[in-house]
């Protein structure tokens, strides 16, 4: 079964925000024209970084990275600039059809990424749709948003490329493990989390979209937004489908990441 006729189109057209990238670079919200008002929203990395995440430092088993680089992405920053080149090609692709992709020209991390959505059933729909709340002044895109025909539901998937540390040792201060602030006090502050964490507020962003649940009900039969985190490395791809139990915080961390 394919993408419903009609849902790229809607969760396009009611995206509720466009990236500008003038003086100040960022989120902001457009009206109903596609005109840009308001201010530049605040995005959530920096928010989640200062509000959520421990005082504590990542071991460098987290952090460091034992892979090949091709030589393309060597030198200072390769792996950030490899992630935006990535990031950029699969977000273009992604509202591409699967015959259209299938024959693009692609990176080796853009290949294993559609490689792993399809034998998950995930059929991408577009790339880099944003969601915000102008009440708390926040901002973020959602870097894929995909259908999955057996469940009915759209997933929201957020990618991230080269992390091939291990993304469960949880920072430590003074010897002792640290653990994620309120709301999330029972998570270990550890890279997993920290993406899971993103990755739930992204979707409850989009959840909570005045229009986008209704329509999607109404029109298509859609009452599940699901929401997966997605690793590509050259070692392997791993995908976590996010748990019942970050979804009951992701109202909690939107309230925390209000901008005064």
């Amino acid at each position: 079964m394919g993408i419903p006729r009609g849902l790229k189109s809607l969760i396009q057209h009611t995206a509720p925000g466009k990236l500008t990238t003038g003086k100040y670079k960022g989120y902001r919200a457009v009206d109903g024209h596609g005109a840009f008002e308001g201010p530049t929203l605040k995005g959530i990395t920096k928010r989640l970084e200062s509000k959520l995440y421990s005082s504590g430092e990542l071991d460098d088993r987290a952090t460091s990275s034992t892979e090949w680089t091709p030589g393309a992405w060597k030198g200072s920053n390769g792996g950030l600039r490899r992630g935006r080149a990535v990031d950029s090609q699969v977000s273009r692709l992604s509202g591409l059809g699967q015959p259209a992709r299938a024959k693009a020209s692609k990176f080796k991390f853009t290949t294993l990424t559609f490689s792993a959505l399809e034998k998950a059933g995930l059929q991408p729909v577009v790339g880099q749709r944003v969601a915000l709340s102008r009440q708390h002044g926040i901002a973020t895109a959602a870097d894929i948003i995909c259908y999955h025909a057996l469940s009915n539901s759209i997933v929201v998937v957020e990618l991230k490329c080269g992390f091939s540390g291990n993304r469960v040792i949880p920072a430590t201060l003074k010897g002792k493990r640290q653990k994620m602030n309120v709301p999330c006090s029972g998570a270990d502050d550890c890279i997993l989390n920290r993406h899971t964490a993103q990755l739930s507020v992204t979707r409850q962003l989009l959840s909570t979209e005045p229009g986008l649940a209704s329509q999607l009900k109404a029109k298509f039969g859609i009452s599940k937004i699901r929401a997966v985190l997605l690793y590509v490395c050259d070692r392997d791809t791993q995908l976590h489908e996010m748990s019942d139990w970050w979804i009951k915080r992701g109202r909690a961390l939107v309230d925390m990441l209000r901008v005064d």
